[in-house]
């Protein structure tokens, strides 16, 4: 069987292996992976910037979409023939996050991940591919998508007709703009790239666009809403959080998803109680959230989008492309 491992020591140390093909155990389901979904967090991974580098190279990637091919004993509600997609942990079925289960996210921390022609999962981690979506849109819910619905339904609460601010246009944020929309609110999204400007205004319903180079961009969103956004996926973290608080109205709710724009912010505390906002880090969900957002997804019709597909022998350039930060969406790697 065909995987590729990661040494933690850049993208160069990203190689496709051949080993043993997995046998399911008890509890646990056999997949032919069809598709892989690179986030910026397999990046890091490959860096040894996420978790350090490991002691032994280890089966990178972490979101999938697959056939089941094989279930183990005492294995209910899967069959052969299933399309499958992966919670990002192996242990996480509901609930709160444990620190127990936390070491279980599959692709980082010596974890094995998912970019192989074949995986072995616990049935109770594993969730049916929304009926709509192909096995390349099915890869793309796990992390990116499933985070975005944490940030905007489960723990955001969005109800129609509110406003939700994503910043940037990587995989995250789009989910967001069109689960929001999905559900009846209104989003504005801040890029530099008038083109994906453009393209979130013309194609993906995104009301307003702004460049966050100006640095007063959140007086324009108060502008724009007529007293501040509801819901913030905060994706940049840095001195871009300050700002998202500003431009909230009141009890608005932050979700600090990413630290693209840095490790520390500043944040006038003021804005913190006269406004009542409430600022919750994200760290994707459950596997039940995931079941929930997959029902969701397909009853509401979302396509997520993809910018670009590699082939499995291209994995390295998929790497290389999302380094870049030109992407609009998902990267998927095609296994099969």
């Amino acid at each position: 069987m065909k995987c590729y491992t990661t040494n933690g020591l850049g993208i160069d140390g990203l190689l496709q292996t051949q080993i043993d093909a997995p046998t399911p155990g008890p509890g646990q389901v056999l997949v032919d992976v069809h598709a892989v979904a690179l986030n910026f967090r397999d990046l890091m991974v490959a860096k040894g910037l996420y978790g350090g580098v490991p002691d032994e190279p280890f089966i990178a990637g972490s979101d999938m979409c697959g056939v089941v091919a094989a279930v183990g004993e005492g294995v209910s509600g899967f069959a052969v023939g299933d399309h499958v997609i992966n919670a990002p942990f192996r242990h996480w079925p509901a609930g709160r996050m444990r620190s127990d289960w936390m070491r279980t996210f599959v692709g980082g921390g010596g974890v094995d991940g998912v970019l192989a022609e074949q995986i072995v999962y616990p049935a109770d981690s594993l969730v049916k591919k929304p009926a709509n979506l192909n096995f390349q849109e099915g890869a793309t819910l796990t992390i990116a998508g499933l985070t975005a619905w944490a940030a905007v339904v489960t723990h955001g609460q969005v109800r129609a007709g509110d406003w939700v601010l994503l910043h940037g246009t990587g995989g995250v944020s789009i989910f967001a703009a069109q689960i929001a929309q999905m559900m009846g609110a209104r989003t504005i999204m801040t890029t530099s790239n008038e083109e994906k400007a453009a393209i979130a205004r013309e194609k993906l319903g995104v009301a307003h666009t702004l460049d966050y180079r100006d640095e007063k961009w959140h007086k324009r969103v108060i502008e724009l809403t007529d007293g501040g956004v509801n819901i913030v996926v905060e994706v940049a973290g840095g001195e871009t959080l300050g700002r998202s608080i500003k431009a909230c109205t009141y009890e608005g709710r932050v979700g600090v998803i990413g630290i693209l724009g840095g490790l520390q912010s500043t944040i006038n505390v003021v804005d913190l109680l006269h406004k009542q906002v409430t600022v919750r880090g994200i760290f994707m969900e459950s596997a039940q959230e995931l079941g929930d957002f997959a029902s969701a997804v397909e009853a509401g019709g979302l396509r997520p989008w993809i910018d670009r597909e590699f082939d499995f022998d291209q994995a390295p350039d998929a790497y290389r492309h999302i380094q870049s930060q030109q992407h609009m969406g998902k990267i998927v790697i095609n296994v099969r």
